[in-house]
């Protein structure tokens, strides 16, 4: 949903640590400072489509690369004015904070199985340990198993450590040695999309409070 503004509507990309976002600053890209957080925002502009949907990517790529902790904001979530912005801030300050540390210092990482109907949920399950290692906790894991016509898909996305990110890659190749006749297919490092499932105070520019974290 977009709001216009007096010049356009502000899109909102990433909330990082304040001390971190000086690091960001460009001409098409300001930080919105609230006490020890900061939110990028900039202006749309045009670019409404993929090519935006691209750039937003690209916006969030670079604070991931930066800053040692990202929440990041959905392709679309605009807001009216940068003063708006620091409102959202201020009204969350007890928990954009509280998740910012709980992201510092790691990254989402995604791992998706084509499994045929002949082959088993626990099958998979059994092969994920060392996968799973990686995110111990119940907050670091987002699995499920989607039902297709060719049998089942299943997604799982975990948030780990950015030193870790090459034994991820390990494990995959376990899995895929451990299941040969599984397609397998992992991807990241992401911004933690995936475990930005809480809700913001008050409504952003009329959005859902949750849509406003949910991956594009």
């Amino acid at each position: 949903m977009t709001v216009e503004g007096a010049r356009g509507p502000i899109c909102l990309y990433a909330v990082v640590p304040a001390s971190q976002a000086h690091a960001l600053r460009a001409s098409d890209l300001r930080d919105v400072v609230c006490g020890p957080i900061a939110a990028l925002v900039g202006r749309r502009g045009r670019d409404a489509g993929r090519r935006g949907a691209l750039r937003h990517d690209r916006i969030v790529g670079r604070a991931l690369d930066v800053c040692s902790s990202v929440v990041p904001f959905r392709f679309g979530t605009d807001v009216r004015s940068e003063g708006e912005v620091h409102d959202v801030l201020a009204l969350n300050l007890d928990s954009l904070p509280r998740h910012l540390e709980h992201f510092q210092g790691r990254v989402e990482m995604g791992l998706k199985v084509k499994l045929p109907p002949a082959v088993m949920s626990a099958v998979l399950s059994s092969g994920l340990d060392r996968v799973r290692v990686l995110a111990p906790g119940p907050a670091d894991r987002r699995e499920r198993l989607i039902r297709v016509s060719t049998g089942q898909v299943f997604e799982g996305n975990y948030l780990v450590r950015r030193r870790a990110v090459g034994a991820f890659w390990s494990a995959v190749e376990e899995v895929r040695t451990a299941l040969p006749e599984l397609p397998i297919l992992g991807s990241g490092p992401w911004a933690p999309y995936s475990f930005c499932d809480f809700a913001l105070q008050p409504v952003l520019g009329g959005q859902d409070r949750r849509s406003a974290f949910q991956t594009q």
